[in-house]
Parts: structure tokens; C-alpha cells; sequence
């Protein structure tokens, strides 16, 4: 064998070590949306981006755990159909009688918490999130280690003090190749297991009568004795105790890390999906306990749901949840109305209104409002449009793509479609003729719409098909004066040039 074969035979073998002892760890973010499929509607980008989503989340996620703290991002993205809504205000109204509630709550902080580490629906919904050759393939290597020094101290006596410690190399070896990938999922793993502890606390106080029972946390019983090998702040010779020391040389020269990982692996993934539901359940009690805080703190009501043929929503003292001090609106929408006014007088806030509360009564069972009534429609929106640069498109494209976008949806289910100064990006007489064919367009479906605009001839124009309604408000001296309180008709007044004189413009 000349030189250039021997290079490629070495080349052949590094390659083939390298494919034995390959690993993986699985760094991607991954939430409730991307595992659960069980909603009727799931509200798109766009929508959630003008209804403020994410600041409603920030503003009212109180929750105690990470796994009701992902569950109410799932609920806030997504609509349940009419019984999982009832089934939902029956569960909140039983928890919150049970005379535990307050221990409940007690466990869910003091032993769950927020997960300060990772992200157990990667690391453990769909299996572990590593891959790792000798993790994989740990009992061979830990019998092969055995028999392989037993056999050699057989032979060779008198060198049996070198094969333990060989035995103790080959330990660390693995420890040393597996030990960031079990630490990766560690987190996720203590996390599951505080879950089934508080599970068990709650269990020896009440037995919650809610539509799913309790899971068996008591399969997982076991896991907590084999999880101290693994456990993350266990062991370590900076720990000065002498037991952690102690139980840190066993579970690196002893295999036992490896040993009790791949135990608690093996239970975990042929309960893989008690496991879910487990996770599921918690975070379900603990979004029950939230809302039932909003609703108390914001005098919120339960949702109600109306048999009425067409799209329906009937409201008392409608609020939005982000404007303290919130003029209340009391309607009956039962078709689609066109909404005119003057500039900051409530026009855009009242349709946020409206749409923001159909998808919280919809898919957490309350809205902020003295009364709602409803049905189950999804939600879509065009209010911020914005021009694409980067995509070449300017802001009247855009806002035609998204019309588009609108029209198949309401064609196909029926929606609360929520469209703010439609056609703004153009000149007055397109706009006003294509807003007209559009809005009317729109109506032929069996989809609830709320359209506004400042042009007072597209709302003459469709008047017979939308029902007309407007905001104003009275100029006092120097002050406009505003009651922001809905009212039938199209709006007679304009300010716009005097909020430009205010400004001194």
C-alpha cells in the first residue's frame, strides 16, 4: 500500500468515526402552535398585528407557569368552537368554587413556576430534541466496557489495578461526550417532574371535577430518584458537601448519569403522550386561574352565544382592554356597517374594540363587557398597511393584496372582517369608486363586516347594504371635545383642518 492509498484508506475511517459518533441537539424555537392542532381558526399575522396581540399577551399573561404561559399564547392566537368555549366557562367556574382554589394556586407557584431554562415543548413533545451516538447505544458500550475488562483482568491478572481504572476512563469518556446533550434537556425533564409533584400536592387536597381528569402523574413516580444523576446544581466539587461530591464521582466514573437518563428516557418517551397531557392539564388550570383574575379585576362577563341565522354580536358597555377609562359602546351588529367621523374620535379604537373582544370571548370565554353575545366566526383585519420596500410594493399595493387575502377568506367561513380607511394609498376618485365595489363585493357573503373611511360619498353609497354609523364630537373655543360614543347616521362635521390649526400647522 503506497502512501496516497494509505491516506485515503485513513481518509475512509475518519469519515466513518465521524458518522458513528455524529451529534445533534435541536436549537430551534418551537411553541403550542407548532404541536397543536385543535382550534376552528387560527388568526393570521396581519390581524394580530393590528389588534396588538402581542402587547394584550404582555399586558394580561399573569400566569404562574411557562406551561399555562404557552397556553395562553395558543388560546390568544387561536378561536375554539362554540363547546369547547362552554366547556371552558364550566371548568373556570368550577375551579374557582372548589375550596382549594387557593392551595392550587399556592402549588402551581411554589413547586412549577416559569421554567427558567430551555423549552420543554422542544425538548420533550415530540421525543428528546438530542441525538447522540453513544447516548443511543449506551447499554452495548456499558456491557462491552465491562466485559471488555473483566476478560482482560482474566488474562492478565496481575495488571488488574490498571483495567478498573481503564474501566473508570472509558466512563468518563462517555461522560465527557454526552454530558452537554443530557444537560440540554435536563432543564425540561426537572421541569415535567416539579409539574407531577404539584399534581400529586393538589390531588391529596381535591379532586378537580373538570372536563379531563387528573392524568396519571404517578407512572413518573420513580423518575425523581433517577433524575438526581442528572439533575442540574447536583454534585461538583465546588459544592462543599460531601455528599454532592460523592454522588458526582458516581454518576461520572460509575456511568451513573448515563445510566439513570437513559431510564428516565425510556419511561418518558412510552408515555409520550401522558406526558402532553400532563403539561396540558397544568397549563390549562393555571389559564383558568388567569382569567378568572382578568374577569374579576376588569368587571368582565362571560361569554354568551346567540342562535341568530346570520352573523350576530350583540354588546353592553363594550370596553378596550387597553384604554383605561374606556367610554363603554352598547350595540346589536346583525350586518355589516360602514363607520364615518372625525379624526380622533373613536372610529378606530371602536372597531379594535369589537374585533379584539370577539376573539378573547371566543377563545378564553369572556369579553370586556357588562354583556356579549356571539357566535363562532374567524377574525381578519386590514387597519396598518404599511408599503414593502424591500418586497417593491408599495402601500396601495399592499393594502390591495391584503383585500384580496380577505375576500377569499370571507368567501369561504363566515368572518368578522374589520377594514379601517380601505383604499387610503390612492387618489379620491379611484378610491372612492373601488371602496365602493369592494365594500359591496364584500357584503354578498355571509361574513360580518366593519368598514370606516373619511370620504362621506363611499358610505352614501353603500348606506342601503351597511348600516351607517358615525363618531363626533363639538369644537369649545380651542378645544374639540370628544364623547366617543357610537351613533346612527353619517357624520356632518370635519376637523381635520382644525386639529392642523391646533397644531399650529
Amino acid at each position: 500500500m503506497d502512501i496516497k492509498q494509505l491516506g485515503v484508506f485513513l481518509i475512509s475511517k475518519v469519515s466513518f468515526l465521524q458518522k458513528i459518533f455524529k451529534s445533534k441537539v435541536d436549537y430551534c424555537r418551537v411553541s403550542l402552535h407548532d404541536v397543536l392542532k385543535d382550534e376552528l381558526y387560527r388568526i393570521d399575522d396581519i390581524t394580530a398585528q393590528d389588534l396588538m396581540l402581542e402587547d394584550f399577551e404582555k399586558k394580561y399573561n399573569h400566569t404562574i407557569t411557562s406551561c399555562g404561559s404557552n397556553l395562553f399564547n395558543y388560546w390568544l392566537y387561536t378561536i375554539k368552537d362554540r363547546q369547547q368555549v362552554i366547556q371552558l366557562q364550566k371548568d373556570m367556574q368550577t375551579l374557582c368554587a372548589d375550596a382549594s382554589f387557593d392551595y392550587i394556586k399556592h402549588c402551581l407557584k411554589k413547586y412549577v413556576g416559569k421554567q427558567k431554562q430551555n423549552n420543554f415543548v422542544r425538548d420533550l413533545w415530540n421525543g428528546f430534541s438530542i441525538y447522540n451516538f453513544v447516548i443511543n447505544n449506551f447499554f452495548c458500550l456499558y456491557l462491552f466496557n465491562i466485559t471488555l475488562n473483566i476478560a482482560l483482568s482474566l488474562f492478565f491478572t496481575k495488571y488488574i489495578a490498571a483495567f478498573i481504572v481503564l474501566f473508570f476512563l472509558l466512563n468518563f469518556l462517555m461522560f465527557l461526550a454526552t454530558n452537554r446533550f443530557i444537560s440540554h434537556v435536563t432543564s425540561s425533564i426537572g421541569y415535567f417532574l416539579s409539574i407531577c409533584y404539584a399534581l400529586k400536592k393538589i390531588s391529596k387536597k381535591t379532586d378537580l371535577n373538570l372536563l379531563n381528569k387528573t392524568p396519571d402523574y404517578k407512572k413518573f413516580s420513580r423518575l425523581s430518584f433517577y433524575a438526581v444523576f442528572f439533575k442540574d446544581g447536583t454534585g461538583g466539587p465546588s459544592s462543599g458537601d460531601i455528599f454532592s461530591i460523592l454522588l458526582d464521582y458516581l454518576r461520572i466514573f460509575f456511568a451513573m448519569e448515563l445510566f439513570s437518563f437513559k431510564m428516565v428516557e425510556k419511561t418518558i418517551l412510552n408515555n409520550l403522550e401522558l406526558v402532553r397531557e400532563i403539561y396540558l392539564y397544568t397549563g390549562y388550570i393555571d389559564c383558568l386561574i388567569n382569567s378568572d383574575s382578568i374577569i374579576k379585576k376588569c368587571n368582565c362577563c362571560l361569554t354568551e352565544f346567540n342562535e341568530k341565522s346570520r352573523t350576530s354580536i350583540d354588546f353592553e358597555n363594550l370596553k378596550n382592554p387597553f384604554i383605561d377609562g374606556c367610554t363603554g359602546q352598547s350595540r346589536s351588529i346583525d350586518r355589516s356597517i360602514i363607520i364615518t367621523g372625525l379624526n380622533m374620535s373613536g372610529k378606530t379604537s371602536f372597531m379594535k374594540s369589537v374585533a379584539l373582544n370577539q376573539i378573547i370571548a371566543t377563545s378564553f370565554g369572556f369579553a370586556f363587557a357588562d354583556r356579549y353575545s356571539t357566535q363562532t366566526v374567524d377574525v381578519v383585519s386590514s387597519i396598518c398597511i404599511n408599503d414593502q420596500l424591500l418586497e417593491g410594493k408599495s402601500r396601495y399595493y399592499a393594502e390591495a393584496e391584503r383585500l384580496m387575502n380577505l375576500k377569499e377568506t370571507i368567501s369561504s367561513h363566515k368572518c368578522l372582517c374589520v377594514i379601517d380607511e380601505i383604499l387610503s394609498g390612492t387618489n379620491s376618485e379611484e378610491r372612492i369608486f373601488g371602496s365602493t365595489k369592494i365594500l359591496l363585493d364584500f357584503a354578498k357573503s355571509d361574513s360580518l363586516l366593519i368598514a370606516a373611511t373619511h370620504d362621506l360619498q363611499i358610505a352614501d353609497n353603500i348606506k342601503e347594504i351597511y348600516c351607517p354609523v358615525y363618531f363626533d364630537g363639538e369644537t369649545v373655543g380651542s378645544r374639540i371635545i370628544f364623547d366617543y360614543v357610537i351613533k346612527d347616521g353619517i357624520v356632518s362635521k370635519k376637523n381635520g383642518l382644525l386639529i392642523l390649526k391646533l397644531l399650529g400647522l
